[in-house]
């Protein structure tokens, strides 16, 4: 009867660690991939972007099990030239939808929208690639709206600015 009792007691104090063990891992990794605002707002780099919030960690979308493979490297692009993304209009429509309200496409990397939408990360993509080849913030503006820009689309700057 006691050795019955001390397996319980013992089975019982692994199952308890067990669930603390995993009830940590999961409250860790839910964090990183939804991070928490602080009580002060970051800001990015650009003192002249509409876009004011930080852009998230890269480092975020580093685990290839969860992430595209665009997705670090948007984020960091994001990070790099905040105001190029700044004047840059997002196609996947982000700015017109109820839900989000984004200003442009620098928007959709200061949260998690981005790491899902294929058109903001492939717009950031070609501007890096294209500032990296040293095309003003206006062609780069110009190039990704002629590739992205649907029918029927005001453009988004006037052409005089």
């Amino acid at each position: 009867m006691r050795a019955r009792s001390l397996a319980s007691v013992s089975f019982l104090g692994i199952a308890v660690f067990a669930l603390t063990s995993v009830s940590g891992a999961l409250l860790a990794l839910d964090g990183a991939e939804n991070p928490k605002p602080s009580g002060r707002q970051a800001l990015n780099s650009c003192g002249t972007c509409k876009e004011r919030r930080a852009v998230l960690d890269p480092g975020l979308f580093a685990d290839p099990r969860i992430y595209e493979p665009g997705v670090r490297p948007a984020y960091e692009a994001a990070r790099k030239y905040p105001a190029t993304l700044d004047r840059i209009h997002c196609f996947c429509e982000c700015a017109e939808s109820e839900r989000f309200h984004h200003k442009n496409l620098l928007t959709c990397f200061t949260d998690m929208h981005a790491a899902g939408c294929g058109i903001c990360v492939k717009e950031a993509l070609l501007a890096a690639e294209l500032k990296t080849k040293g095309a003003s913030d206006a062609e780069v503006e110009r190039i990704v709206e002629s590739l992205y820009k649907t029918d029927g689309h005001p453009p988004t700057r006037d052409p005089g600015r």
